[in-house]
């Protein structure tokens, strides 16, 4: 029983020195993929994850943004809307900075997008640029409608405020694929 008992305790020790070596942003995708793995079949990359993915590369290559603790939350923008993630969970593996994050970029179905655009608009602007990269990131996916997703992708131009380097690059990005888009439509 007692080498069990070390055994156990041994395993424990080895994730735990794993987790703190992990970089934050790693560790962030590993959850991600691991929460959204129930959307498709074992082989297929499941589209909310790709999208997560894509929302932080345009962070990373486009706007330069590579705080950890902002990467993580983009990776994590959507468990809480598409999973059964809970808040708890969040902040139990990524602090409250990051849970709280995600938890103001997920939208309550019930309630409306102005308000939800809104809500944001009082975020800090960390919070404000992944929704930013989350527009450009659905803005440029061949998915829904063209028009729709022009459409939807208008009003989240009003976070793009502030002096921030990101988020000017950020803004002048999603003007730039607005303006493609439209032309193409």
């Amino acid at each position: 029983m007692a080498s069990f008992i070390s055994d156990q305790l041994h395993e424990q020790q080895a994730d735990i020195a794993a987790a703190i070596a992990q970089p934050l942003w790693q560790k962030a995708a590993a959850f991600a993929a691991q929460a959204h793995a129930g959307e498709v079949p074992p082989d297929e990359v499941p589209p909310s994850f790709a999208q997560a993915t894509r929302v932080a590369v345009t962070l990373t290559a486009v706007y330069h943004c590579q705080e950890p603790p902002v990467l993580a939350a983009a990776l994590l923008h959507n468990v809480l809307e598409k999973t059964d993630v809970s808040f708890d969970e969040l902040e139990n593996q990524f602090g409250r900075l990051i849970a709280s994050r995600v938890e103001r970029l997920s939208r309550d179905p019930d309630l409306d997008e102005g308000i939800h655009l809104k809500r944001l608009h009082a975020c800090d602007w960390q919070t404000r640029l992944i929704k930013l990269a989350d527009a450009a990131a659905t803005l440029d996916d061949d998915g829904d409608d063209l028009d729709e997703r022009i459409h939807k992708t208008m009003p989240v131009l009003d976070l793009a405020f502030g002096n921030e380097q990101p988020v000017l690059r950020a803004q002048r990005h999603l003007l730039a694929l607005l303006e493609n888009a439209r032309m193409a439509a």
